[in-house]
């Protein structure tokens, strides 16, 4: 499907290492981020500035981006001083919305521009929020905490709990052709996302196919001892409404290290279609690592991008 609109939704390492897959498919490429990160240089500049954050934004910019010169710079993290901790990137996207007002759409293209990126890159909303969980029968405030918390993520909320979604971000899952979920952190930013219900009343009157891009190992805490299975089942309790046309996991060599692997056994009569395929990353001597391989990615989501759209019966 030459030319196909494709919107990835999440944030973090995974999300990006998506956007650089797409970057090499003839694909529109947008992503859409979640808002409520609140941890080290995002959390810091909320806190004095306001808004949302912005490091999961500034790793979806990056990706796309075709100005790498500028890219390296906007990646360059301080080590010292006041600005220890911060990245580059957090700190001039404050500045352009500033400079644009507050106008986050426009600050966003204006980052655009100055790196060329491939796609468009967007919040799942514009008012700050705040996560919220229970872990194992205790209340969690805060993403960075909820990502830090032991224990099983019982419920996950947004505060406020029904935000706006972003307009433009809502228009691009609208219009998708494919959507993608994941990978990354199950809650604090896949699931996090999906707490915007706008985003989700534009995905359920869509004509998208919805895939869900599983994780290849737990995350210490946020998702210890969950299968791929168990991931899926989360997704669908805790986003009202969601539907999804197939799940696509990694089957093969994980290199997880003292995490788990996920596996690839999905067994979910809500999910339309299960598909297997070697997705991760090899270091210099040929090792499996616990990271996706965006060659791979994109090898695994071209069959996605054929005109027929992913439904009916299940690969086994």
């Amino acid at each position: 499907m030459p030319g196909a609109r494709v919107v990835a939704l999440g944030g973090g390492h995974g999300l990006a290492q998506v956007l650089r897959a797409l970057r090499s498919l003839d694909v529109e490429p947008t992503a859409v981020v979640t808002a409520a990160d609140d941890g080290g240089s995002s959390g810091r500049l909320r806190r004095e500035f306001g808004g949302i954050g912005v490091g999961d934004l500034r790793m979806a910019l990056l990706a796309l981006a075709r100005n790498q010169d500028l890219a390296g710079l906007l990646s360059h993290r301080f080590d010292r001083g006041d600005l220890r901790g911060h990245a580059l990137g957090n700190l001039a996207l404050v500045a352009l919305v500033e400079e644009a007002g507050g106008d986050w759409p426009a600050a966003l293209r204006a980052m655009r521009r100055l790196l060329d990126c491939a796609g468009a890159v967007y919040p799942a909303t514009e008012q700050p929020v705040r996560l919220g969980a229970v872990v194992a029968g205790a209340r969690v405030d805060g993403q960075a905490r909820v990502a830090r918390a032991q224990g099983r993520i019982e419920d996950i909320w947004l505060d406020p709990p029904r935000p706006p979604g972003m307009p433009e971000a809502v228009a691009a899952v609208s219009r998708a052709d494919l959507v993608l979920l994941g990978p990354g952190s199950l809650f604090t930013s896949v699931i996090a996302t999906l707490l915007v219900a706008d985003l989700v009343t534009a995905l359920r009157a869509s004509s998208a196919t919805v895939v869900y891009l599983a994780n290849v190992c737990t995350q210490p805490g946020e998702t210890s001892g969950m299968s791929a299975g168990a991931h899926v089942d989360a997704l669908f309790r805790h986003v009202d409404g969601l539907r999804l046309d197939g799940v696509l996991v990694h089957d093969g060599p994980h290199g997880c290290g003292r995490a788990s692997p996920l596996g690839a056994a999905v067994d979910d009569p809500r999910v339309g279609r299960v598909l297997r395929a070697d997705l991760v990353a090899r270091d210099g001597r040929g090792r499996a690592i616990a990271a996706h391989d965006p060659a791979r990615v994109a090898a695994a989501l071209a069959p996605l991008l054929a005109p027929r759209p992913v439904s009916g019966g299940r690969d086994r």
